[in-house]
């Protein structure tokens, strides 16, 4: 990684003393990670400053902790609540209880050595293990969103449903049996995930998802995230990135809101009916009353 982080002592031997210290963070020249560790500027990505502060924490903790929880969500790339990045996430495997500050959250929680493993070198618990701790202790949107996320990386169903059974006396192991049994690898992004359970929750007819509309000649002409091919409507949430960051070098914003709105014309001329929402609308399902109008006319 680039950026590291920099301790008091290192801010010292630079020059600075504490009250330049405290006027650099006051102007955002300085960000503090934790007690005694800091970041020149500012860091956009939130889950590279929760490495940062992984890091920095490694040298105030017991060498046998293993990073956990959101902490190891973020090391395999995982989606995790943005709210909860600003606390390292760590199982103790050494004597003591576990504990809470203001950066750091200590479990003392049962850990079995085959699911620990090194990660950009740092102790990080496995995939599997991960995952199963994301699902039991979050919210149950999360623990679906996660193990989507885990599904679509490659992660094996049985492999998850045998973590989740070994620890079956761990708190929450059934809201994360819940969440495996409804997980599915074809959610292309967190939006997806939650549009999914919202429309399960409501009771509406199963989508097919990444849905692919073939035209009469069989060529490909679209995919779909939501696909009711029987109704002949098609479902799908906004918001997975800016039209800004999807604009290739040469074009223009305005092309490619133009060719979304092509897009979706043709696929209005073959018969389907086009239902979209946004990133709101997914999380508080707004949309479903939407939707399920929708499958009424086609009825």
């Amino acid at each position: 990684m680039a950026t590291q982080h920099l301790t008091t002592a290192q801010l010292q031997r630079m020059g600075l003393s504490h009250n330049e210290i405290r006027t650099r963070l006051s102007h955002g020249m300085l960000r503090r990670l934790r007690r005694g560790a800091y970041v020149l500027g500012s860091i956009d990505d939130p889950s590279t400053q929760h490495r940062l502060l992984m890091e920095a924490t490694v040298a105030s903790v017991h060498e046998g902790n293993v990073f956990s929880h959101v902490s190891a969500g973020v090391l395999h790339g995982l989606p995790v609540p943005r709210e909860e990045l600003g606390r390292a996430t760590m199982i103790r495997l050494s004597s003591g209880h576990g504990d809470k500050g203001p950066h750091l959250t200590v479990r003392k929680t049962a850990l079995a050595p085959d699911e620990i493993e090194l990660r950009d070198g740092l102790r990080v618990t496995t995939l599997p293990r991960t995952v199963f701790d994301l699902a039991r202790t979050q919210p149950f949107d999360w623990a679906v969103i996660v193990a989507d996320a885990a599904l679509r990386r490659g992660l094996a169903p049985d492999v998850l449903a045998a973590t989740i059974s070994r620890h079956s006396r761990l708190k929450g192991s059934v809201r994360a049996g819940r969440a495996c049994h409804v997980a599915s690898p074809l959610a292309d992004s967190p939006l997806e995930s939650v549009s999914r359970l919202r429309m399960l929750e409501a009771g509406l007819p199963i989508p097919q998802l990444q849905f692919e509309v073939i035209d009469g000649n069989g060529e490909f002409v679209a995919r779909t995230d939501f696909g009711w091919p029987e109704l002949g409507l098609l479902g799908e949430v906004d918001g997975k990135a800016k039209y800004g960051s999807l604009v290739p070098e040469g074009r223009e914003v305005a092309d490619v809101v133009m060719a979304e709105k092509r897009r979706e014309e043709r696929l209005r001329d073959l018969g389907y009916w086009v239902v979209r929402w946004g990133a709101a609308e997914a999380w508080n399902g707004t949309f479903v009353p939407r939707l399920r109008r929708a499958m009424a006319r086609s009825l």
